[in-house]
């Protein structure tokens, strides 16, 4: 009797060390094989389709069936290492920082507007969102000439950069709310559009 007690308590530990061993390895491939897939290199990733683009052969789906037993770590190692496709570039944005109650361009002005020109340059059809900010502090109608002030003097850095004034949309001045940084309160976003 009591080797069938000792014999079923080997048979018990033996099999939850497999099962610990199993499920190690299981989360160990299920994670490389993760990382292949977020790397682009699965069936209509971005490393397939810029191979695809550069004249090999395009990735196929492939059904988990009928894929060939390998681990995730083969499947890595043996995948081409190919360029990543160009990502398209998001609009060129400046954001400009006011002293308080001026509306003379910052000193860094001309060197933060520098994408945004260059953006501006590089295609003629574009336009630039000027938008200026201002707090609920003080007078309205004080408020809103000084938000519209900063946004003329961004403006006028931009006209003295080459860029015509019929590219330049101002917007209405907007009220920035909440208990953030005061320097939110008095900024001017460049927008390219």
């Amino acid at each position: 009797m009591n080797t069938t007690a000792s014999a079923n308590a080997a048979n018990s530990a033996d099999w939850a060390a497999f099962r610990r061993r199993f499920y190690t390895v299981a989360a160990i491939v299920a994670a490389l094989l993760a990382l292949f897939f977020l790397l682009g290199f699965g069936p209509g990733g971005a490393m397939c389709k810029a191979g695809a683009a550069g004249g090999a052969a395009p990735c196929a789906p492939v059904s988990p069936a009928a894929a060939p037993a390998a681990t995730a770590a083969t499947v890595v190692a043996t995948a081409p290492v190919v360029a990543a496709a160009p990502v398209a570039a998001s609009p060129a944005k400046a954001v400009l920082y006011f002293d308080t109650g001026k509306a003379d361009l910052p000193a860094d002005g001309e060197k933060s507007l520098a994408d945004v020109v260059a953006a501006l340059k590089a295609n003629a059809a574009a336009k630039v969102q000027l938008s200026g900010f201002h707090d609920t502090s003080g007078s309205q109608a004080l408020n809103e000439e000084l938000a519209l002030n900063r946004a003329r003097a961004v403006r006028s850095a931009l006209e003295a950069a080459g860029i015509a004034r019929d590219r330049v949309v101002m917007a209405k001045p907007a009220v920035t709310t909440g208990s953030g940084d005061a320097r939110e309160a008095r900024r001017v976003e460049a927008t390219v559009q």
